[in-house]
C-alpha cells in the first residue's frame, strides 16, 4: 500500500512541475516583467492566483528563484526544503541531468513544454 501511495504521489508532483514549466513563465512574466529569477513569494502568489497546485510550489520555487532567495523564503516560513535536491530532480526529470538550468530558459512562448536540454545557467547571484 504504501508503493502505490509514493507512487501517486510521484505522478502527482510530476505533473505540477511540469504545469509549472508550462504556465508560470508566462503568468510571471505577465505579472511582474521578464526577470532571470523571482521572488519566492512572487512565485508563490502567481501559483496562487492562477490556481496551480500549491502542494509542490516549493519545486516552481527553486525552479524559478536563486538559491539565496529559496532559502531565505523557507527559514523565514520555518519550512526545510533543500535547494539542490529539487533542482536535481526537475533536471533530471526536464532537462536531461542537468541542473544549471534557469527560469529564462523556460520559454514564456512554450504552451506545451515537453522537457529536454534547453542549454545551461552558469550561475551568478541575484
Amino acid at each position: 500500500m504504501a508503493f502505490f501511495t509514493g507512487f501517486i504521489l510521484r505522478i502527482k508532483k510530476n505533473r505540477a512541475i511540469k504545469l509549472y514549466l508550462r504556465k508560470l513563465p508566462r503568468l510571471l512574466q505577465k505579472d511582474y516583467g521578464r526577470s532571470k529569477r523571482y521572488r519566492p513569494k512572487q512565485v508563490r502568489a502567481t501559483i496562487e492566483r492562477s490556481g496551480l497546485p500549491l502542494e509542490f510550489s516549493c519545486y516552481a520555487i527553486a525552479i524559478f528563484c536563486s538559491k539565496k532567495a529559496f532559502e531565505h523564503y523557507h527559514t523565514e516560513m520555518g519550512e526545510t526544503c533543500d535547494y539542490e535536491a529539487m533542482r536535481s530532480y526537475v533536471g533530471n526529470l526536464f532537462f536531461s541531468g542537468n541542473t544549471h538550468f534557469s527560469a529564462h530558459e523556460v520559454s514564456p512562448s512554450s504552451t506545451d513544454f515537453d522537457g529536454g536540454f534547453h542549454g545551461i545557467d552558469t550561475g551568478g547571484s541575484d
